[in-house]
């Protein structure tokens, strides 16, 4: 399992990735765009997603069809999809063997994986080591006992608050919350640390000083762990 903060589709992350398609030798790359489904230019981030990976890694990946979420563009009243079923997109998520998602909202991604058959399969790709989970930015917040709702806390004013994760780390015996973009500096004059960056150019930031107050609560085996955007972490499952 690959954890990246942030740049995850940069330069400085291309011996990374082909290190882990090296290790690997993935027949089946998916890329899973459920973090940013309900952005109208949806297609446009997933097609430089695969550009970046034939071109600078060597790995052809697939876009799995049908798991946008109910707020696709183009859902209907009841938030069902184009037509285009995810039966195929579950299979194809269940059956491949490097599984990645990025930039998006992760609150967004949470509610259409929890709970549900995609939730379920990245469990047990964790659960396995059926699979090479590259998870960065927003997507890699789900992964978490904890996520932090940053759309809504920085553009919604929502209060503070955290969001029961997938909890896919805790079946590897790690009780945490990840925080990516810890170390972001681009706000200048204010704090926009510990950051989920937007996939469309917008930034969404939490702060430091609010992390750390719903942090304070914790009990002595919670833990947050904080993502720089360019450095990467690695937990090795059982069957791996």
């Amino acid at each position: 399992m690959v954890l990246m903060g942030s740049g995850e589709t940069a330069p400085t992350m291309v011996s990374v990735h082909r290190d882990v398609v090296a290790r690997w030798g993935p027949a089946s790359a998916v890329l899973l765009d459920t973090p940013y489904g309900f952005q109208e230019n949806v297609a446009e981030i997933s097609a430089r997603a695969q550009t970046y990976f034939e071109r600078s890694v060597g790995l052809r990946v697939g876009v799995p069809s049908g798991l946008r979420g109910a707020a696709e563009i183009g859902a209907d009243a009841r938030g069902e999809g184009t037509g285009v079923r995810s039966d195929a997109g579950l299979a194809a998520v269940r059956g491949a063997d490097w599984v990645f998602a990025g930039p998006g909202s992760p609150s967004y991604a949470l509610a259409q994986w929890r709970g549900g058959p995609v939730g379920d399969a990245l469990v047990d790709h964790a659960r396995t080591g059926r699979a090479a989970l590259v998870f960065a930015s927003a997507a890699a917040c789900t992964l978490g006992a904890y996520v932090l709702p940053v759309y809504e806390i920085y553009k919604s004013g929502t209060r503070p608050h955290w969001l029961e994760g997938l909890d896919v780390l805790g079946r590897l015996g790690l009780k945490v919350a990840m925080i990516p973009h810890y170390d972001n500096a681009e706000g200048g004059t204010h704090d926009t640390s510990t950051a989920t960056w937007a996939s469309a150019g917008c930034g969404c930031w939490s702060g430091s000083c609010r992390t750390t107050r719903r942090c304070s609560a914790w009990t002595s085996t919670q833990r947050r762990w904080s993502m720089p955007a360019v450095m990467w972490w690695r937990c090795v499952a059982a069957a791996s």
